[in-house]
């Protein structure tokens, strides 16, 4: 598979959040290598349109499923879905999500459920409700298949004013890590990707809370999304090219690359940035 110029040629791939931003740039590449598709997102006429696209860019079937994966009567869907086009899934894109910013304390525990629901939580169930007919194609059939998980870098630095949201990131990290070990003998691998700063529509939808919900602090956050530049269909090949190699972690977009590396080679030194950031100073941040 991993020497073939369209490694998922007819192969079904799911893709939650796959009308729109990161999950539709992936159902694109997909759809120029031959796949077959099933899209999952709420809106039904978003979906149409991004189903009658991807059927005219080449993808060999494109089926849609509209459904709210925070609720259990829609996660239960899925299966019967996925049944209905082949005996399990060759490929789990889980992109849809979320995103807030706001200091730890001033962000009500009403939007920390509620990214926790639709990062974490939604998640899971997807992955729960896919996972059966994969784990018995593999064992009966050896055949195995990959699961991507789009985190952020969020999830790798603790950025201020975004406590909430990486937490959410954070718990997508940890949960392919176990699940990567839980799978490896079924040949079912399972890859988190990290952007940076993506230019999708989640970029207008950002909630902002207490002391960042201020005008000069949407103003920079805008600017950070333009400054790095970092377009959903590179996020999406990166995506695809780390599935095909089974590789752990995809760390994309230059800030996510920056924070990264110095998290690992010079960990002092990002403190001292996120601090400045912060407001903090420094010194408070060190080890007593």
């Amino acid at each position: 598979m991993k020497t073939m110029k369209n490694p998922y040629r007819n192969k079904l791939c799911v893709i939650t959040g796959g009308s729109s931003g990161i999950g539709y740039s992936v159902a694109e590449q997909l759809a120029d290598q031959g796949a077959q598709l099933l899209l999952i997102a709420r809106d039904a006429t978003k979906l149409d349109t991004a189903a009658a696209a991807l059927r005219q860019r080449g993808a060999s079937r494109v089926e849609t499923l509209s459904a709210d994966i925070t609720r259990a009567q829609d996660i239960a869907k899925i299966g019967p879905a996925i049944a209905a086009l082949g005996s399990a899934a060759d490929l789990v894109v889980n992109s849809a999500g979320v995103v807030s910013a706001g200091m730890l304390d001033e962000v009500p525990m009403t939007e920390w459920q509620r990214l926790f629901g639709i990062n974490v939580f939604a998640l899971v169930e997807v992955l729960q409700a896919v996972l059966p007919a994969m784990r018995q194609r593999a064992e009966e059939h050896g055949v195995g298949g990959q699961i991507i998980n789009i985190a952020s870098a969020a999830g790798i630095v603790g950025f201020p004013g975004m406590a909430a949201y990486g937490a959410t990131k954070a718990a997508v990290i940890g949960l392919g890590e176990s699940l990567r070990a839980e799978l490896a003998s079924l040949h079912i691998g399972v890859t988190t990707v990290c952007p940076g700063f993506v230019q999708t529509p989640i970029a207008q939808k950002v909630r902002f809370f207490g002391r960042m919900d201020h005008p000069k602090v949407r103003r920079s956050v805008e600017k950070q999304f333009a400054r790095n530049n970092l377009q959903p269909e590179a996020v999406a090949r990166a995506a695809l090219r780390g599935a095909v190699r089974n590789d752990s972690l995809v760390v994309i977009g230059r800030d996510a690359r920056s924070g990264y590396w110095t998290k690992r080679i010079a960990p002092v030194v990002l403190q001292k940035m996120l601090a400045k950031a912060a407001g903090v100073p420094s010194h408070r941040l060190q080890p007593s």
